[in-house]
């Protein structure tokens, strides 16, 4: 009971100790004007960068909280600048207005340059929070690098490779000032996603003194970081000749359907068909015919019978004087 009794005693020192300094550090950036405390401009928030740029794609970067403790990420920016990519600081709080900025932007345009997401601490939870908002609309996120992410959603299944590098602590069981790994959503089993321990799997970026509150500022940290920014936003030539080759090949996987073409409606062509009289046989022909239809040898022996002419009918009639005279002769 006792020890359960100090570790509470020893949470609520941490949190009024943290919440403390907090306050006094937001005073003091405040009025000293500090840089890292600053809104980013959503003007540069863009789907194709201008060709100045040696390479495609924009890296949003979000600081922790107020960004009073996330002044490596002003750095990191910088330095991702100057290797040619488009890279713009954004504080934490923006990441809802980012996303709609995003998506009105991005959505619709299915040949964007790449987008990279990239945030410390409370924006490492913003960035993952972007990518299952812009996913709502269709876009896809290409790299995500989360640093010591504190109470992370689940990964959705539209980021291309979420690279989270963390470091294990005294605080894990605490919901700030730890680093821990990210889970992948139920439909994003498939997604890469590399959590890594500082501690344990990346001894190689391990540093003295480091925490979460320098991890973001750590130069191998960067570098390791930077690497993965350049593989993912290539050189816009190169970048130009893979999607092109992509484009093909795309298009000679896909079959192509032949035109079927309609045929013109046919039309019957009615001829006329007349039905033949037959011509009447005369008689003998007519005895010829019949004679063709017996048998070869019956017709052979059979002779065809000549018809007897017909003899005139002797006239009966006596014409009416010759009557006469006979009467008289009589009497």
């Amino acid at each position: 009971m006792d020890t359960r009794v100090g570790e509470t005693v020893l949470m609520r020192h941490l949190i009024n100790k943290f919440a403390l300094l907090t306050l006094a550090t937001a005073a003091l950036f405040t009025a000293a004007g500090c840089s890292s405390m600053k809104n980013g401009p959503m003007t540069a928030v863009t789907p194709v960068t201008p060709v100045e740029t040696q390479r495609v794609g924009s890296v949003y970067l979000l600081r922790g909280f107020i960004g009073i403790f996330s002044t490596g990420i002003d750095n990191l920016g910088s330095r991702i600048d100057k290797e040619g990519v488009h890279a713009q600081v954004f504080q934490e709080a923006q990441w809802s207005q980012l996303a709609d900025e995003i998506v009105a932007k991005y959505k619709g345009q299915p040949n964007h340059e790449p987008i990279v997401l990239i945030g410390h601490s409370y924006g490492a939870d913003g960035v993952v929070k972007i990518s299952r908002k812009v996913r709502d609309a269709g876009v896809k996120v290409d790299l995500v690098v989360t640093l010591d992410p504190v109470t992370p959603p689940k990964v959705p299944n539209n980021i291309g490779l979420v690279y989270n590098l963390y470091q294990s602590s005294a605080l894990d069981n605490l919901p700030f000032l730890r680093g821990i790994p990210l889970k992948p959503d139920d439909d994003a089993q498939t997604v890469a996603l590399r959590n890594m321990n500082i501690r344990k799997d990346r001894t190689d970026l391990l540093e003295p003194g480091l925490d979460h509150f320098n991890i973001e500022k750590k130069k191998k940290v960067q570098d390791d970081i930077i690497a993965q920014v350049l593989t993912v936003c290539q050189p816009r030539q190169q970048w130009a000749m893979a999607r092109a080759s992509r484009t093909i090949a795309e298009a000679t996987a896909k079959p192509s359907t032949p035109a079927i073409a309609t045929p013109a409606a046919s039309v019957t062509p009615v001829v006329a068909t007349a039905t033949p009289v037959a011509a009447k046989p005369t008689e003998p022909a007519a005895q010829l015919a019949n004679a063709s239809l017996l048998p070869d040898s019956d017709a052979a022996k059979k002779p065809a019978e000549k018809k007897p002419e017909p003899t005139p009918a002797a006239s009966t009639a006596t014409p009416a004087k010759n009557t006469t005279l006979l009467k008289a002769s009589a009497e």
